[in-house]
């Protein structure tokens, strides 16, 4: 017991920050002891407390109970940016010697042991990792829409996320990306901040996303993120605030861009924007209710406030909002349905015709994989109106870049006419290796130039943890009476996390 106790005393020396000259608070303890230094700081640390008639007993052995305790004390104080990976293991081996006794005392094992997961990751304050990806794309050069797809062969991502633990209120994340043609930049930057009332606030340029419950991830495909309004990454330089409660969350968020290019041949008298045009405020709201684990619940709000840009042209881009309810009820831990509802308020510049208050809603039923034993399964069926605004992206344009909504050459892409969406994903996981997934899609416009269906399956093998490969098909099929178009892609590509 003792050997255990000095390790624990060296482990507290060594890894738990503490004021250079703590005093000593128990009596009997003489200020000559050789473990008089080490005794001040833990106790100054809150590692050990003494006894109740405030004596410190050192002579007196020590239980394993008393040694459970301290441990684990020790685990939720210690400072990450001093400790080393050698006091780490010490920690880890700690409770799993104490386990019983850890049990006994109602401390609960599992959150220690997701403890030292956490603690693990921010060893010395630094954590470093990111993304590699090489794409080869072999394409047709017939698609209908208006877009190259010839063969490609790009390393369209390079990502290094730097994180740095500051100290247990602060953490500065940054995220430099490249890739595709495009130089290294920083397109994140951002301080995460912990205030009282357990209050966080983001302050910088960061990934905000509302609705990554609806819509199917990115398990082994190409991209599959069918966010109607929000997957902001990075958000505008913004600050944003959430604040738990017992059952939910309040979030807030106010964000401000401007960055405005043109067209560089135009008229001085005219010059027309191009891109996105970024001279606007954006501000948004949610509150988000687990009434249990069976049902949850949100109301969420964004809004746009462009600024109008008659010093570039004779143009009133306006403001539009979009107000949306989620859903989420899960019959058991393996078969749930989720369902959206949206309503625009659209005066700007990109409302389609008379239309300003377009809608559009979602309906989807998840199964997992646990359940059905050979495949997980994703049936989204999706009814939007004309005009109907995606602020975020193309939510549906998938491989071969096919929408059924038309781009506004702005910040997003709208509904040229009344559509019906259905989208049908399947994944399957063979084993640690081996992952396969099929698509089928189909867009029902009432313009025949945007109803079409996509055919979409891959294969991906995990050679190790952190690289893969897969290899795709997708094959589009324009539902139109004027001719037989259509495109196909093959895809082989090479992912890399680190």
């Amino acid at each position: 017991m003792k050997k255990l106790f000095a390790l624990i005393a060296v482990a507290a020396l060594v890894a738990f920050a503490a004021p250079a000259f703590a005093a000593n608070p128990f009596a009997d303890v003489p200020m000559n002891h050789w473990a008089y230094d080490a005794v001040a700081q833990l106790a100054a640390n809150g590692i050990v407390v003494g006894y109740p008639d405030g004596a410190y007993k050192g002579p007196q052995p020590a239980t394993r109970y008393e040694l459970a305790a301290v441990v684990a004390r020790a685990l939720a104080n210690v400072d990450m940016n001093k400790a080393s990976k050698q006091d780490l293991e010490m920690l880890k081996k700690l409770v799993v010697e104490f386990k019983s006794e850890l049990d006994a005392l109602g401390v609960k094992v599992d959150k220690l042991d997701a403890r030292v997961a956490v603690l693990e990751e921010r060893i010395g304050g630094w954590k470093f990792g990111g993304n590699f990806r090489f794409t080869a794309k072999w394409a047709d050069d017939d698609n209908p829409y208006g877009i190259d797809q010839d063969s490609d062969w790009s390393v369209d991502r390079f990502r290094w996320n730097i994180v740095k633990y500051v100290d247990d209120k602060v953490t500065l994340n940054v995220r430099l990306e490249g890739g595709g043609g495009n130089s290294l930049d920083v397109v994140r930057a951002y301080a995460a901040i912990q205030f009282p009332w357990d209050i966080t606030a983001n302050i910088g340029r960061f990934p905000l996303d509302w609705e990554g419950d609806f819509y199917a991830t990115d398990f082994a495909g190409y991209m599959m993120n069918d966010a109607y309004m929000t997957d902001f990454d990075p958000l505008a330089t913004a600050v944003w605030f959430t604040k738990p409660f017992s059952m939910g969350s309040f979030e807030m968020f106010v964000a401000h861009n401007e960055q405005v290019t043109t067209e560089p041949d135009a008229p001085a008298t005219y010059k027309k924007p191009v891109g996105n045009y970024a001279d606007y405020y954006q501000y948004g709201a949610r509150l988000a209710f687990n009434f249990n684990e069976n049902l949850s619940f949100a109301a969420n709000y964004v809004k746009y406030t462009f600024e109008d840009r008659y010093d570039i042209a004779p143009i009133e881009i306006g403001n539009f909002s979009t107000l949306w309810g989620d859903i989420i009820v899960n019959f058991n831990e393996n078969i749930a349905f989720k369902g959206q509802y949206f309503v625009e308020d659209n005066d700007s510049y990109w409302a389609w015709g008379s239309i300003d208050s377009p809608s559009a809603w979602k309906a989807i039923l998840d199964v997992k994989q646990d359940a059905l034993k050979f495949t997980d399964l994703w049936i989204e069926y999706a009814q939007i109106d004309e005009g109907f605004f995606f602020a975020n992206a193309d939510p549906y344009a998938w491989t071969l870049d096919a929408s059924p909504f038309l781009s506004s050459g702005g910040i997003g892409a709208y509904a040229y006419g009344d559509t019906t969406i259905l989208n049908i994903v399947a994944h399957q996981k063979w084993n640690d290796q081996w992952w396969t997934y099929v698509r089928y899609f189909s867009a029902d416009s009432d313009y025949d130039e945007y109803s079409y269906k996509d055919y979409t399956a891959s294969v991906r093998y995990n050679y190790t943890p952190n690289l893969w490969f897969e290899l795709g098909y997708d094959k589009v099929d324009p539902d139109w009476d004027t001719g037989d178009f259509g495109d196909d892609l093959v895809w082989f590509r090479t992912t890399v996390n680190f």
